[in-house]
């Protein structure tokens, strides 16, 4: 991270309600340091083709994009991908020069982490930026 005058904020985002937590806080930083904000959601191949975009990921981007825009954000770009998670995260941080990450906590098991793994975690193991993981509401109580 060169300064704070060029920062640009990604968040990672399903429309699911932890998702909704970090949108939030993704907001407020990009609103408090006047930077760009990235909201990208990643569809795995077997949800979806590359080339047919399902329309209810279009509506909750395009949803996410004007609440980010009320919270203030005036620099808000959207970016539907489809691929692993984690991969495809690191890879869009890395191609927009994004130098903050910002996921939610799913509410998941413990069982489910260690068998499956966690996006979160691969990503603070991977990136070269930091990650900011934020609890859903219900998490902070």
């Amino acid at each position: 991270m060169d300064s704070y005058s060029d920062m640009s904020i990604l968040i990672a985002y399903d429309g699911k309600a932890d998702t909704e937590a970090a949108l939030d806080y993704a907001t407020k930083l990009s609103v408090g340091l006047n930077e760009p904000l990235y909201i990208l959601t990643v569809a795995t191949k077997e949800q979806m083709d590359p080339e047919d975009i399902d329309p209810t990921i279009q509506e909750y981007m395009q949803a996410a994009q004007q609440k980010a825009m009320q919270g203030g954000s005036c620099d808000v770009h959207t970016i539907i991908e489809v691929g692993k998670p984690d991969d495809v995260i690191l890879e869009v941080a890395e191609r927009f020069q994004c130098d903050a990450i910002v996921v939610g906590r799913p509410d998941r098991s413990r069982l489910d982490r260690m068998v499956m793994g966690s996006v979160s975690q691969k990503l603070v193991e991977n990136s070269d930026c930091p990650v900011v993981i934020v609890p859903t509401p219900d998490e902070e109580e």
